[in-house]
């Protein structure tokens, strides 16, 4: 049996469904794609619920600088897309051991507590976080529950694709 990890995605990772462009992520819409179809071998991919909510908040700062309502409706049109992925939503603020760990992360110095719960949800399900945030990765160092946690960006994750299919 092969051994299959948890990927957990941070909410950069989503928000292209949302219509938001994010510029690390241009010309990945295949690999992204294969990500949300929970297709990326060895892998089995989770999103934290608390995800959802960082995007809302997200489409309320651009629709504050558009003031178009567009920009409001889309969560409510991709939301049924969201749940039909065969990814898993994972409730990060139903979790006991998510939440004592990212307590612990914002304790430590992180101020985005819903970075923290889904670091905590990493750490609770023992997977990957695939995350772009540098410093959330440095405290995540300090704190003893999360020395290890392996955090990957974008980068370096299509690059162990790229060699997995080489191999």
């Amino acid at each position: 049996m092969k051994n299959i990890r948890p990927l957990i995605l941070d909410t950069t990772f989503i928000l292209p469904l949302f219509g938001v462009q994010i510029t690390v992520l241009e010309g990945s819409q295949e690999i992204l794609k294969d990500i949300w179809n929970n297709k990326i071998e060895g892998y089995k991919v989770y999103l934290p619920s608390i995800c959802l909510i960082e995007v809302m908040f997200k489409l309320l700062s651009e629709y504050r600088k558009s003031l178009n309502y567009n920009m409001l409706d889309r969560y409510r049109i991709i939301l049924p897309t969201i749940l039909t992925l065969p990814l898993e939503i994972i409730n990060s603020e139903l979790n006991t051991e998510a939440s004592l760990i990212a307590t612990k992360i914002r304790h430590s110095g992180h101020s985005d507590f819903m970075d923290c719960w889904i670091a905590g949800t990493t750490t609770a399900l023992d997977g990957i976080l695939l995350s772009e945030d540098k410093e959330l990765k440095k405290i995540l160092k300090k704190v003893p529950e999360t020395k290890n946690l392996v955090v990957v960006s974008w980068t370096d994750f299509i690059k162990e694709i790229i060699e997995k299919k080489q191999i």
